[in-house]
């Protein structure tokens, strides 16, 4: 095998909640991750060099060691010792910076995508702790599916929802630091909202389909504050008939839940043109796109 194709899925949240501030600087939250159809796809080919490539079709995207791709491989490399290079070709369709998740997934694709390519034996294990240190969110991509996450994002406990339903993703081209999300989160206005029952929706207890009445993401103050563009795609989405309605991560993403294709795609119409516009679907089988060129 020389080369290896792997697809690399966003995820939306449902739900976020920001329960406490840590003292090593991060927060511990709760959250649902739901894995998405929509995917960037990325190409991995061993090289005769021992250096590590990447390119993308996506003019901006960091080629060198800025790019956690490049991170994911130099992490493997430090713990196996191996040190074949690699060239890593990125063809992006999940927007950069918009919530989605795009990098942390690549990463996830590019650690497991390398330890395949050279046949490198890694316990599952001690893989999550490698994901984990390059972002809180790239161990749910190793499994991906769904997931109730707590911690900083990394504790995760695989979840069984509904998949029968269709998301339209409304990507404003407006790129929000998730840095600059927590530093300006306001946690007096977050502990005095409405209690959000994820673990309730985790085990069934709460209908998925009525999941309105109980979930928020407590970003969505901060970045309408700013943004009140991002607030009017929300109030769109439930105009065009959406179940649930929400930002994704920490934004800039606002994504729409719809029972119905053909109400998703007249929702679709209805956003505006500045947007970037996606309808997808949740993806439920666990990265098993792949495929081995020769």
């Amino acid at each position: 095998m020389q080369q290896l194709l792997i697809k690399s899925h966003a995820k939306i949240n449902i739900g976020l909640k920001i329960l406490s501030r840590r003292a090593d600087g991060y927060h511990n939250i709760e959250t649902i991750f739901q894995e998405l159809d929509l995917c960037d796809e990325i190409r991995l080919a061993k090289s005769t060099t021992p250096m590590i490539k990447i390119s993308s079709n996506v003019a901006q995207l960091p080629t060198g060691a800025e790019n956690i791709c490049y991170r994911a491989i130099e992490s493997v490399q430090s713990l196996t010792g191996e040190t074949a290079g690699v060239d890593i070709y990125i063809n992006k369709r999940i927007p950069l910076g918009a919530g989605l998740g795009g990098g942390s997934s690549n990463a996830a694709a590019v650690l497991k995508g390398y330890c395949e390519l050279y046949q490198l034996k890694i316990a599952p294990d001690t893989l999550i702790q490698v994901a984990s240190k390059l972002g809180a969110d790239v161990p749910f991509f190793l499994e991906g599916g769904a997931a109730l996450a707590t911690g900083i994002g990394d504790k995760l406990e695989p979840i069984h929802l509904p998949s029968d339903y269709y998301c339209v993703l409304a990507y404003p081209n407006i790129e929000i630091s998730t840095k600059w999300a927590y530093k300006n989160i306001n946690f007096s206005l977050t502990k005095t909202k409405k209690i959000i029952k994820l673990p309730s929706i985790a085990l069934n207890q709460i209908d998925f389909f009525e999941i309105r009445e109980f979930v928020e993401n407590d970003f969505e103050g901060i970045v309408f504050k700013r943004h009140p563009g991002i607030a009017a795609l929300k109030k769109i989405l439930y105009q065009q008939g959406a179940f649930f309605a929400s930002l994704s991560g920490s934004g800039s993403t606002m994504y729409g839940l719809f029972t119905s294709e053909q109400i998703a795609k007249q929702a679709v119409f209805h956003l505006p043109e500045s947007c970037q516009k996606f309808l997808t679907k949740p993806e439920v089988s666990q990265h098993k796109n792949k495929e081995q060129l020769k």
